[in-house]
């Protein structure tokens, strides 16, 4: 097609490629760069009429499943030239459908029925853009999903250790970035941004794996029931942690309602079972250590030293009650 000087752009002869488009229905990374493999500037004297903007957009669209769509030239052709019809804004460049990205954001619009403006196109490929961000994040962490066991273990292991040497936990920020956990992301997900790590949610995936627990205070990370329980096998109960922590609510206010104090730690050791009969703790110590993160998890809270029901343990309970 021949085409000429247009406004103030100077337009070009497309050589379209040959044959019709390979690929059914409409294709969103279809030929549109083709038209562009050979640009072949017009002599003066081949210069002959001024094309409009429905030639320009037929022409574009030629060599692709928009071929003959009427509907999507008009579109393209309130692009290209909106001084047509009366509207104010940037026109689309002849050159810009040269870029695949572009191209294809383009035929995307076209497909949707809207106008493909230079603001509708930056707009989609930003979308398109976060998009896949969002979607390779999301198969990240899906890998470390299937390797939490082994992140919660360092990631306990990392916590236990910051309480032995300081009394209080190390921040998410100090664990996430610690060699261990970096060395573990390289070795069972791939090389990622330090400041990307906080994206595949390992603190929150391991929390509810049971390995480790916190809450809004600052330090309050810490090393939970499967860090603790690992080393009993299944001399001890294996339950989900929040049915752990349901049972010990449990049993901590029915004692106190039946006998209006707290039990003494070797008593809660002792008694508590899951509803399979194993014990929930190995022995008085076990239960002793392991009330920090059932403390810090709200399942129980410290009355005199003494266990007594947590507030988180309450609010459960009381939910369980209303069904």
């Amino acid at each position: 097609m021949v085409l000429g000087n247009f406004g103030s752009q100077t337009f070009i002869r497309l050589v379209a490629p040959a044959g019709p488009s390979s690929r059914p229905g409409h294709n969103l990374r279809s030929t549109i760069p083709a038209l562009f493999a050979e640009l072949t500037p017009l002599p003066p004297e081949e210069i002959s009429t001024v094309p409009s903007c429905d030639d320009i957009a037929a022409a574009w669209l030629s060599s692709t499943d928009f071929a003959d769509d009427h509907a999507a030239v008009d579109l393209l052709s309130r692009a290209i030239s909106p001084q047509d019809f009366a509207i104010k804004r940037d026109s689309l460049p002849v050159a810009a459908a040269a870029d695949p990205s572009t191209a294809a954001a383009i035929l995307e619009l076209l497909e949707r029925g809207q106008v493909p403006t230079m603001a509708a196109i930056r707009t989609l490929t930003a979308q398109n853009e976060m998009r896949r961000e969002a979607e390779r994040i999301e198969r990240l962490g899906r890998r470390a999903q299937r390797s939490i066991d082994d992140f919660g273990r360092v990631l306990a292991r990392l916590a236990e250790d910051h309480w032995l040497a300081h009394g209080a936990g190390p921040t998410r920020r100090d664990v996430l970035q610690s060699e261990p956990v970096m060395t573990l992301i390289r070795d069972r997900i791939g090389d990622i941004a330090p400041t990307a790590v906080k994206h595949l949610w390992l603190i929150e995936r391991a929390q509810r794996a049971g390995w480790i627990a916190s809450n809004a205070n600052a330090g309050s990370l810490c090393a939970a029931r499967r860090f603790y329980s690992a080393k009993y096998g299944n001399r001890v109960s294996l339950r989900p942690v929040n049915t752990i922590g349901t049972i010990v609510a449990t049993y901590l206010r029915d004692y106190v309602a039946e006998n209006d104090r707290a039990p003494r730690w070797s008593t809660l050791a002792h008694d508590l079972r899951d509803d399979r009969g194993r014990r929930l703790f190995h022995d008085t110590a076990d239960a002793r250590i392991q009330r920090r993160w059932l403390t810090t998890a709200e399942w129980m809270a410290e009355s005199e030293d003494l266990p007594v029901p947590g507030r988180r343990g309450l609010r459960a309970l009381a939910k369980k009650a209303r069904r």
